[in-house]
C-alpha cells in the first residue's frame, strides 16, 4: 500500500477508534479482575452512533490484504478477504466473505490490549453502520 493511502486509512480508523475507545474505558472501569479472568461481553447498543460512523465506516479505504481464504461449504466455496491494519494501540481487521450465491458480508472487528488490575486482557470489539458495539473481554493466553 502506498504511504500516503496507508496514512489516510490509519488516520480514519483513528478517528473511529478513538470514539469507541472512549466508550471502552467507560465499561472497562466497571469490570474488576475476577470478571475479566471469566471473560466478559459488553453490549451498546447506540443508534445515534450510526450517523457518526457510516461515513467513515463506509467510506474507508481498506487496511493491506492480509490473506485469502477459500472454504468448502454445502453450498459451494465461500471466498474469505481478510484485511488487517495494525497500529500502536490496536488492530483493525475487516473480513468480507463473498459465498458461492454471491451474498457478500463484511465484518469489522478492532483488538486491543489493556491490565485489568494487573491482568492482561485481550478486547476484540465488533462493530457496524448501525451503531452497535460489542465488547469481548478475555484474559490473554501465556
Amino acid at each position: 500500500m502506498e504511504e500516503a493511502l496507508k496514512k489516510e486509512v490509519t488516520n480514519q480508523f483513528h478517528e473511529v477508534y478513538s470514539y469507541i475507545k472512549s466508550i471502552l474505558e467507560e465499561e472497562l472501569s466497571h469490570i474488576n479482575r475476577e470478571k475479566a479472568e471469566d471473560g466478559v461481553k459488553i453490549v451498546i447498543e447506540q443508534q445515534d452512533l450510526y450517523e457518526d460512523w457510516l461515513d467513515k465506516i463506509d467510506s474507508a479505504p481498506l487496511p493491506e490484504l492480509e490473506r485469502i481464504e477459500q472454504v468448502e461449504h454445502n453450498d459451494g466455496i465461500h471466498v474469505k478477504l481478510i484485511y488487517s491494519l495494525k497500529t500502536d494501540e490496536a488492530k483493525h481487521v475487516r473480513k468480507i466473505k463473498v459465498r458461492s450465491n454471491g451474498k457478500v458480508d463484511v465484518f469489522n472487528y478492532i483488538f486491543t490490549w489493556r491490565e485489568i488490575e494487573g491482568l492482561p486482557v485481550e478486547i476484540k470489539i465488533e462493530y457496524d453502520t448501525y451503531g452497535n458495539l460489542i465488547f469481548h473481554v478475555r484474559k490473554m493466553e501465556k
